[in-house]
């Protein structure tokens, strides 16, 4: 019963491998070919009867080296399978490949992959177009260079998440007000994608649209979160920061500022003996109630002193162990940074971030640093 049984089993083989679309080629112990299914001899351009007895590279060329070389060996060496893919010249196109240990020799599979590489390459190709959308409207929400400010230095960063594929809602912008003043503002919006960019892009332009209109802090970010509140729907908020600067005073050497603070990071202040003073409170997001409270504060930069802004992306890093940046590493980081220009002390806090994380961010970072220079000549 049993020899009954065991008979068919190779004709049944047979019949089996010679309907096998892939191409297979059985080896002995010296690499030579003891078996090529009707499939292999189609791909190959020999028969089966005249591949027998051939080494492997006479019909397969790529098999002399490389990576199909590698798993043969591989396989014969540690007796366990071993793949591969190669575009094959012999064969026209690319095929993946897999090496068996049999009694006595190997068996190589080898199937056409030609359409999954061809949507794998579609997909790379979607994903840079994707990924160079992304930076181009991410670039569009941050000025293209900041200006020079008369008396003071301004350095901003910008460290968009790992991922880069979707546009984050952090910004920062500097520009000119009335009376020879500045404005700085550095905001945050929550989620990704399109309808956070168009939130952010709204903010960035209504904040400077109520520079124009309205004086003080407080009357600007109120402006805002009316503008917000009027043309989206509610489901979105924001903090951010506007600050004021006012020239120098005649024999003063002291830049004024004024700072309105909405639900954000509170900022910095960094006294030239490296002294850090945290602006006392944060006030409340926009988009969320009809009048948010607003954090306000006023005071003056000496020469050489400076104002930190930054989002929440710096205090909230977290390291792969899952340590916190935290709010007082960053006020040791911008300490040790007393003297240092205004750009400089942006990018040590964007390289801080950066190595806490292993290079792996996982939200959108920004900082603005504005530092007081030397008074001009005569002032």
């Amino acid at each position: 019963m049993d020899a009954e049984n065991q008979a068919p089993e190779p004709a049944l083989a047979a019949r089996v491998l010679a309907h096998v679309s892939d191409i297979l080629l059985v080896l002995d112990g010296e690499g030579r070919i003891e078996y090529l299914n009707p499939a292999g001899a189609g791909a190959l351009g020999v028969s089966p009867e005249r591949a027998r007895g051939m080494e492997l590279q006479e019909v397969l060329p790529e098999a002399a080296s490389g990576r199909v070389a590698e798993a043969l060996e591989r396989a014969a060496r540690q007796g366990r399978t071993a793949s591969f893919e190669l575009n094959f010249r012999t064969l026209g196109g690319w095929f993946a490949g897999r090496v068996y240990p049999v009694p006595d020799g190997l068996a190589l599979l080898l199937w056409d992959i030609a359409e999954r590489r061809e949507e794998q390459e579609r997909y790379q190709r979607l994903y840079r177009e994707k990924h160079r959308i992304a930076r181009v409207l991410q670039e569009a929400l941050l000025p293209p260079r900041l200006p020079e400010v008369p008396g003071i230095e301004v350095g901003g960063r910008y460290l968009a998440a790992a991922e880069g594929m979707e546009v984050g809602g952090d910004f920062y912008d500097v520009f000119a007000i009335e009376n020879d003043g500045w404005a700085l503002a550095i905001g945050d919006v929550t989620g990704k994608g399109p309808e956070a960019a168009s939130l952010t892009s709204l903010a960035r332009y209504t904040i400077r649209t109520a520079a124009m209109r309205v004086k003080r802090p407080r009357r600007v970010l109120a402006f805002l979160n009316r503008e917000i509140l009027r043309q989206t729907e509610g489901d979105r908020f924001f903090t951010v920061v506007y600050c004021e600067l006012e020239p120098y005073r005649a024999g003063e050497g002291a830049v004024e500022i004024r700072v309105g603070c909405a639900g954000h990071p509170p900022p910095l202040v960094l006294r030239g003996d490296g002294e850090v003073e945290t602006l006392p409170a944060t006030g409340m997001i926009l988009g969320a109630v009809e009048e948010p409270e607003v954090a306000t504060w006023s005071g003056r930069l000496a020469a050489g002193e400076a104002l930190v802004l930054y989002t929440d992306g710096v205090t909230e890093a977290r390291s792969p162990e899952g340590e916190l940046f935290g709010d007082e590493r960053l006020r040791r980081l911008v300490s040790g940074a007393a003297g240092l220009a205004a750009d400089e002390v942006a990018r040590r806090i964007e390289r801080a971030v950066l190595e806490f994380q292993r290079g792996d961010v996982r939200d959108d970072v920004a900082v603005l640093v504005a530092r007081v220079q030397n008074p001009p000549d005569g002032v």
